[in-house]
This record gives structure tokens, C-alpha cells and sequence, in this order.
């Protein structure tokens, strides 16, 4: 199959609302995970942003990530946040709403191939979990603009997980293998983005590259990678990577360990910054 012929986030645009309302609700989830939260404040930190800065995030879905930007650049700053979805652009202005910092925050619906931001305007443009769904072509585009907003000196920040690092306790290993290929090649659109950003960051230009990773831990069920696992095992069964039966017994042998308490997975993120001359 071709890389990343599954990834639901492929064409987000074209979702009819109630998938986009399912992501939604699947996003809330991970982004109330301690590892998450975790995740978005060492972000923050390699952004290196001040009071009165101006930062772009691409990709912010339903805006956790608009908050802590907002919080560092107050006062007098502004935080431009790209969604090409816009359901979820319109869960984010919400949740910005709600915190009473609209004057501070702009959501606008777009592409990352085309950021509606200014040359150099930005102190520093961010991105979680993005650009491991977006395809080749795209993929370098988005790194472009990202470059091309943010100012000298500037800080580009990328954060994308490594689908080959999800691991999940399950008894039956041959099929938990044959899922987890699945996930990573055909449910992101490149499962290596993570490992590759380094290179793609000094490819364009900016310097002082700098790599952290951190790994999210779900041991709860109902969590957010159990909710994940049952998904790729109905996509895998759909993409007939497995058979229905297999991938409906396998998502019960994995309900049965998480009801008793012992449902655990990871998977790593890699967190890239670099510096705009």
C-alpha cells in the first residue's frame, strides 16, 4: 500500500461533522493527559517566547497549545493559530472564548502550505502532531512557510511522535505486530517524520538543532492510546491488513486487559527547535 494511504488526517477538510466531532472528542482526551500537558510545556520552553512576541501555531486543532502560547506572550502579544479544519478551528475559538483572551488569540481557517501570516512576523512558529500526517510534498511546504514567518532569530518548533516507537501490551504478538506496521505506515503519512526532523530542519537552513524526547505512558483504560488501538484495529481490518474476526478479538482481548486493570502502551515524541539566521 502506498505510505500513509489510511492517515484520517490526510484531507481533514473534507470531514463530514460528525467525524470531526469523534476527533474532537478524541483530542480533548489526549490533550487532559499528564504526559500531554507535559508534552505542550516543554514546547513552550524551546519556543523561547516573551511578553509583547507574536507566535503561529500550525495545526492547532482544538487549541490547548493556543493558551500556553497566549500566557507566554502576555501582555500586549497575539498568537495566530492555522487550522485547516474547521470544526475543530471552532472548537479552538471556543475554548478561547472561554478563557476571555479572544483580543490576544486569531484562529483562522487554513493551509500550512500557505500560512495567512506575514514574512518574519513571528518569534516563533510551533507545530504538535502535525506534520506527521501531512504528505511529502506538503510536508515541505509547511516547513518552508514555517521558516518563512518566523523572524531572525526566531524559533521553529516542531513535535511529532515516531510510529514505529508505539508499543502495546497484548497476548498475541503476531497480530499486535502486523497492527503496529500498520499504524506507523499507513496511519500517519510518514510514521518517521519524528526521526527525520533534524535533517529536514538543516536542510533549510536553520541552526542550532536541538532534539528532546520525551515518552507519552497510558496505563488507564479509556484512555487516550486505548482509544487509539481500537481504532487501528478496526482501520487495519478495514484496510484488510486483518481479518474482521481478528481485529474484533484482538481489540476484546485488549478491553479485557484494560477492565482488569493492566492496559498499558507508549509511544515517543520528538520535539525539534531550531533557530531561523
Amino acid at each position: 500500500m502506498t505510505l500513509g494511504a489510511h492517515d484520517p488526517f490526510r484531507d481533514v477538510a473534507s470531514w463530514d461533522t460528525d467525524t470531526a466531532q469523534e476527533w474532537v472528542s478524541a483530542l480533548e482526551r489526549r490533550a487532559t493527559s499528564p504526559d500531554q500537558v507535559a508534552l505542550r510545556e516543554l514546547l513552550l520552553g524551546k519556543a523561547a517566547l516573551g511578553p509583547g512576541d507574536t507566535a503561529v501555531e500550525v495545526g492547532c486543532g482544538t487549541g490547548p497549545r493556543l493558551l500556553d502560547l497566549a500566557s507566554a506572550v502576555a501582555p500586549d502579544g497575539h498568537v495566530i493559530g492555522v487550522e485547516p479544519q474547521p470544526v475543530l478551528a471552532d472548537a479552538a475559538r471556543t475554548r478561547v472564548a472561554e478563557r476571555g483572551i479572544g483580543d490576544s488569540v486569531d484562529v483562522r481557517v487554513g493551509s500550512a502550505e500557505v500560512l495567512p501570516v506575514p514574512d518574519g512576523s513571528a518569534a516563533a512558529a510551533v507545530a504538535q502532531t502535525v506534520l506527521i500526517h501531512l504528505p511529502e510534498r506538503v510536508l515541505d511546504a509547511a516547513l518552508d512557510e514555517m521558516v518563512r514567518v518566523t523572524r531572525s532569530g526566531g524559533r521553529v518548533v516542531s513535535l511529532d511522535q515516531d510510529g514505529d516507537t508505539w508499543v502495546i501490551d497484548h497476548p498475541d504478538r503476531d497480530l499486535t505486530r502486523r497492527i503496529a506496521l500498520f499504524n506507523s505506515d499507513q496511519r500517519y503519512a510518514d510514521g518517521w517524520t519524528g526521526r527525520r526532523l533534524p535533517r529536514l530542519f538543516r536542510e533549510r537552513g536553520l541552526t542550532d538543532v536541538d532534539v528532546t524526547v520525551r515518552t507519552h505512558v497510558d496505563d488507564t483504560a479509556g484512555s487516550y492510546l486505548h482509544g487509539m488501538a481500537s481504532r487501528l484495529a478496526k482501520a487495519a481490518a478495514e484496510a484488510g491488513v486483518v481479518s474482521a474476526s481478528d481485529g474484533e478479538r484482538w481489540t476484546a482481548e485488549l478491553d479485557e486487559l484494560a477492565a482488569a486493570g493492566h492496559f498499558f502502551s507508549t509511544i515517543n515524541y520528538y520535539l525539534c527547535v531550531g533557530v531561523r539566521p
